[in-house]
């Protein structure tokens, strides 16, 4: 089943982890929580996986995670020290690797 493109905003910093209103007024991620939230509900199934691309790494050329257990990229900093002990232990998908290089590549990005 085709799954749909989706942007997915995050805030300022690691604000899900943070009192309300320390970064920024009280309630100012309150409707991108609610939005966040209310996103599987809009998919027509659950996904077997996502494909995150990301702006918050810089290299020369686009470059393809393919770890089974990614680590986390803090690209943040003067927050919290619990907000360093963030852990998402999301599984990889090293099996997707090759045919997503091979639909990059195709769209003629090496």
């Amino acid at each position: 089943m085709r799954q749909p493109t989706l942007y997915l905003p995050h805030g300022g910093g690691p604000w899900p982890w943070m009192p309300d209103g320390a970064f920024g007024p009280p309630g100012m991620y309150d409707r991108l929580r609610t939005h966040l939230a209310g996103l599987p509900a809009t998919l027509p199934a659950p996904p077997r996986a996502l494909l995150v691309v990301s702006a918050h790494w810089e290299a020369p050329v686009a470059t393809l995670a393919t770890a089974a257990n990614p680590g986390m990229l803090y690209d943040y900093s003067g927050f919290p020290p619990e907000t360093y002990r963030v852990r998402w232990p999301a599984p990889g998908a090293p099996e997707l690797a090759p045919e997503v290089e091979r639909l990059l590549a195709a769209a003629g990005v090496p």
